[in-house]
C-alpha cells in the first residue's frame, strides 16, 4: 500500500502544490462553477488532515458526489485516506461478513480510488495555486 499512498501523495501535491499553506476552505472551479473544495482541517508540523469534496452539477444545483478526509504525513511524503462518505476509521482488514458489508480490503479499494481520482483531477486541470496569496483559485 506504500507506493499506493506514495502515489496519491505526489498527484496531490500536483493539484495543491502549497498545501501547507491552505487555510480553512478553498475550492477550484470548473465551468464557472464550484465543484471541488478542500478544507484545512489540521496543520501540524509534519501532518496535515484535509477534507475534500466533489460535487456534481445538475439543473443549477450542486450535489455532493462524495466527501473524504485524506490523512497526508509530509515528512514521509504519503497522503491516505482516513474517512470515506463519513465513515470514520477504516481497517486494513475486515473479516466478511461483517456489520457494515466492507470488502475484506475496504481501505485499499478506497485508496486505490483516490489514486484514480486525482490522475482524472490532473487530467482535467484541476489546481489551486497561490493559496497564501488569495485563498481561491
Amino acid at each position: 500500500m506504500m507506493a499506493v499512498y506514495e502515489k496519491n501523495y505526489r498527484h496531490l501535491m500536483q493539484i495543491i502544490p502549497d498545501v501547507r499553506a491552505l487555510q480553512g476552505t478553498v475550492y477550484s472551479e470548473y465551468n464557472n462553477r464550484p465543484v471541488l473544495f478542500v478544507e484545512m482541517l489540521e496543520q501540524c508540523r509534519y501532518t496535515s488532515i484535509l477534507a475534500i469534496t466533489h460535487y456534481l452539477s445538475r439543473d443549477e444545483q450542486l450535489l455532493a458526489d462524495f466527501h473524504m478526509k485524506l490523512r497526508v504525513y509530509h515528512d514521509a511524503r504519503v497522503a491516505e485516506v482516513s474517512d470515506y462518505q463519513h465513515q470514520t476509521g477504516l481497517l486494513p482488514v475486515y473479516s466478511y461478513p461483517n456489520k457494515k458489508m466492507y470488502q475484506p480490503c475496504e481501505k485499499r479499494h478506497v485508496n486505490l480510488f483516490l489514486g484514480e481520482w486525482l490522475q482524472y483531477c490532473l487530467h482535467y486541470g484541476c489546481q489551486f495555486e497561490q493559496l497564501a496569496e488569495s485563498g481561491v483559485s
